[in-house]
């Protein structure tokens, strides 16, 4: 019991540490300094975009606005993402090239703020940001070889990101307030600078080398049903972030709100948003990244529908809470699908590819209120029914993907049909058969857990030379490639020998021992 109770306390205070795991704690460093960098730039080129024009003055400039937000994306996908991952050094070389290069553009910035130069300057940032949040996301699975811990390890970062912004972002206030935006501008290259050293200190994953067979198999399995299915729902919720957004703002001020409610608003965005960070991770340990999706789409549906719509105030901060909360649920998990299923050499064109996508979905979500601005009551019915029916078809058919990804793991382990026979195999057999298909997915401590439930089940006792590995894997240590094999081999070995001694025994009694073909993968 206390060996238990040990563990989860020791789960419990991974999860909250504050730059994550172990294994990517240089990668929060860089992510505390750059998050801080970015709000500095967003406070200092801060202007009147909404609150001080009319609606009909706000809408083209907030359409010029959208168009320019999805600009940089449409370098990203094409070019950056595939870029990021042939290049010679790994992802932590493109991520410290592109603090150096928004360092550099800061410092641009500060004689051009208020030329026709800002443009193509802020252009570049954003690229290189877009650049940074690819090279990161590919980067993360390769220093987190672990699936199950993926969730974990996205929610530390996305937690640091948010902290660490809403500090970088009061800051930069405070220097604006006494300085300008020239100040915030050096502030901003500073701290890009200073995320370059971090940035080298992380650690150097193992280089992956890919044939153009390989490369193309891997350029194939991009289509898996899993991801296409996990982008096209967090692709939904993106656009119902979007949609919100804008929604509020409109229907707010053509209410006469004050801007303050707006203001309440978006805190509750923020809030619901860095609460997910904790919930995620809690909820990754009972249900996996496809059942998140669904709780991702099914949570702000919930809120929309039954959120009181005679105090739209009232309403729409809740609303807002629980589809940030919601959201950040939803990237949590999405990001983990794609790190977990997407092949290494192609991760960097996974996640640039599917970034435009979301942010795509982002624009489309918010022009919709832009353009045509509905009743509040029927936006909010509309937002919920739309998500509501998202969930429910994302959960028929991501269903219908694991029946498919189990269907073809059973062919690849075993010429037998097992959905026939399955359940005629001894029960060890059965969970050595499970443990094998996780470690080949990379599953390590789980593949050591239920290894040692085969012995368990089949009466024999763990050997003493893989007590410090089963140890390890049930107290959330790191396990490497070679435990994880040294085990499940081993247990494959004790139940060889157990079902060799049942047959000498079988003979020796005159009795038939049952047959049960093995076929190990």
């Amino acid at each position: 019991m206390a060996g238990t109770g040990a563990t989860a306390v020791r789960a419990r205070l991974a999860d909250v540490r504050p730059f994550g795991p172990p294994a990517v704690s240089r990668l929060g460093h860089t992510t505390a300094l750059t998050a801080a960098a970015d709000a500095c730039v967003a406070v200092s080129l801060a202007g009147s975009l909404f609150f001080n024009l009319s609606l009909d003055a706000a809408r083209p400039r907030i359409i010029l606005y959208l168009a320019v937000t999805m600009a940089p994306f449409a370098v990203v996908a094409p070019r950056i993402g595939p870029f990021v991952d042939r290049v010679r050094g790994g992802h932590r070389v493109v991520i410290a090239a592109a603090c150096v290069g928004r360092a550099g553009m800061c410092l641009l910035l500060v004689s051009h703020v208020r030329t026709l130069l800002l443009y193509p300057e802020v252009f570049t940032i954003l690229v290189l940001n877009k650049t940074h949040s690819v090279a990161k996301s590919a980067l993360v699975p390769r220093l987190v070889r672990e699936p199950e811990l993926l969730v974990r390890a996205n929610s530390a970062l996305s937690r640091t990101n948010v902290i660490f912004g809403a500090a970088g972002g009061v800051v930069a206030t405070g220097v604006i307030v006494v300085g300008d935006a020239r100040w915030v501008l050096g502030l901003a290259a500073f701290l890009y600078g200073t995320a370059t050293l971090t940035t080298l200190r992380i650690p150097k994953p193992a280089a992956i080398v890919a044939s153009p067979a390989t490369r193309a198999a891997a350029v194939a399995e991009l289509r898996a049903p899993s991801l296409v299915l996990g982008a096209s729902s967090m692709a939904l919720v993106r656009g119902a972030v979007g949609f919100l957004v804008f929604f509020s703002a409109f229907t707010l001020k053509s209410g006469g709100e004050p801007a303050w409610v707006f203001g309440a608003v978006a805190v509750a965005g923020g809030l619901g948003g860095f609460l997910g960070t904790f919930v995620a991770p809690a909820l990754r340990r009972v249900l996996i990244e496809e059942r998140l999706l669904i709780v991702a789409l099914a949570l702000p549906a919930a809120a929309a529908i039954i959120a009181p719509k005679s105090l739209l105030g009232i309403a729409l901060v809740i609303v807002a809470f629980v589809t940030g909360l919601a959201a950040n649920i939803g990237r949590q998990a999405f990001d983990s699908l794609v790190q977990r299923d997407a092949p290494d050499a192609e991760r960097g064109r996974a996640f640039a590819g599917f970034e435009a996508r979301l942010q795509l979905s982002w624009v489309v979500g918010a022009l919709l209120p832009v353009l045509v601005l509905p009743n509040a009551t029927i936006g909010l019915f509309a937002f919920g029914a739309v998500l509501g029916l998202g969930a429910l078809t994302y959960s028929t058919g991501s269903r219908a993907a694991v029946r498919r990804h189990w269907g073809a793991w059973a062919a690849a382990v075993s010429p037998r049909d097992l959905s026939e026979d399955d359940e005629t195999l001894p029960l060890p057999d059965q969970l050595l058969d499970t443990a094998k298909w996780l470690r080949a997915r990379g599953a390590r401590r789980q593949a050591i857990v239920v290894a040692v439930s085969a012995l368990e089940s089949a009466g024999v006792p763990c050997p003493p030379e893989l007590d410090r590995a089963v140890r390890g894997a049930r107290c959330g240590d790191e396990v490497t490639t070679d435990a994880v094999d040294e085990v499940v081999d081993a247990v494959g070995a004790r139940l060889e020998v157990r079902r060799a001694g049942s047959a000498t025994d079988a003979r020796l009694t005159g009795e038939s021992p049952p047959e049960h073909p093995r076929a190990d993968p």
